[in-house]
C-alpha cells in the first residue's frame, strides 16, 4: 500500500510563512480586520491581487516561505515516525509513504532542503500539479487542498482514498476521511 503526503498545509504552515513575509514586506495587503488565511482563495484574506501574491510566495520570497516556513510540529513527529517504522525490517513493509506536492520548479529545492532540515526522509517525492495528484499511483493522498479533493473526486471517480487534513479554509468540503494529524490517517486505513 502506497500512502501519498502532502507538504504545504499537512507538514508544512505555508499559511504562516507567507503571513510572516507579508507582515514583514508588505503590511499594506493585510486588512485592518486581518484574523489569517482562512480562505482558500489567498486573494480574499489580503488586500492583494491572486498575482501579487503569486510573485511573493512563487518568486521574491520563495525560499523563506518554501524553504523557512515552520512545520506542523506534532505532525511532522509523527509523519517521521511512520515513515521511519515502515522503513524498519520489523516494520510495516506493506506500506509505503511518499511525499506528493506541488512546487515551482525553481523552488523545489527549498522544499527538498525543508523535508531534509525536519528529517522527513520520504524514499520519493513526487512534484506534481494540484490538479494532477489524483493521477499519481497511490492508494492514499493526505492533502488539505478544496481544489485537490475535488480533482480527485472528479479523476478517479470517487471519494475514497483521500483524506483531507482539516484546515480552517476547507471547511465546506463534505468529506468521508477528515482528520487533525498525520497519527489518525492509520485509523482510516486500517
Amino acid at each position: 500500500m502506497k500512502i501519498g503526503i502532502d507538504v504545504d498545509g499537512v507538514l508544512r504552515d505555508f499559511c504562516q510563512g507567507l503571513e510572516s513575509v507579508v507582515k514583514k514586506h508588505y503590511p499594506q495587503y493585510l486588512p485592518e480586520d486581518y484574523k489569517g488565511i482562512n480562505n482558500w482563495k489567498l486573494s480574499d484574506n489580503f488586500v492583494a491581487e491572486k498575482s501579487d501574491l503569486q510573485k511573493i510566495y512563487w518568486d521574491e520570497y520563495s525560499k523563506e516561505i518554501m524553504g523557512e516556513s515552520p512545520a506542523f510540529e506534532e505532525n511532522v513527529e509523527q509523519m517521521k515516525r511512520l515513515i521511519q517504522y515502515s522503513q524498519e525490517p520489523e516494520g510495516t513493509s506493506d506500506i509505503s509513504f511518499v511525499c506528493v506536492t506541488s512546487q515551482k520548479p525553481h523552488a523545489r529545492h527549498h522544499t527538498l532542503s525543508w523535508l531534509g532540515k525536519y528529517g522527513l526522509n520520504f524514499d520519493t517525492v513526487y512534484f506534481r500539479k494540484g490538479w494532477q495528484k489524483w493521477m499519481v499511483d497511490v492508494d492514499y493522498l493526505v492533502d488539505d487542498s478544496p481544489n485537490n479533493f475535488e480533482n480527485w473526486v472528479r479523476g478517479r471517480g470517487m471519494q475514497e482514498g483521500f483524506i483531507l487534513m482539516d484546515r480552517p479554509y476547507n471547511q465546506h468540503i463534505k468529506s468521508n476521511h477528515r482528520v487533525y494529524d498525520i497519527d489518525s490517517i492509520m485509523d482510516i486505513i486500517f
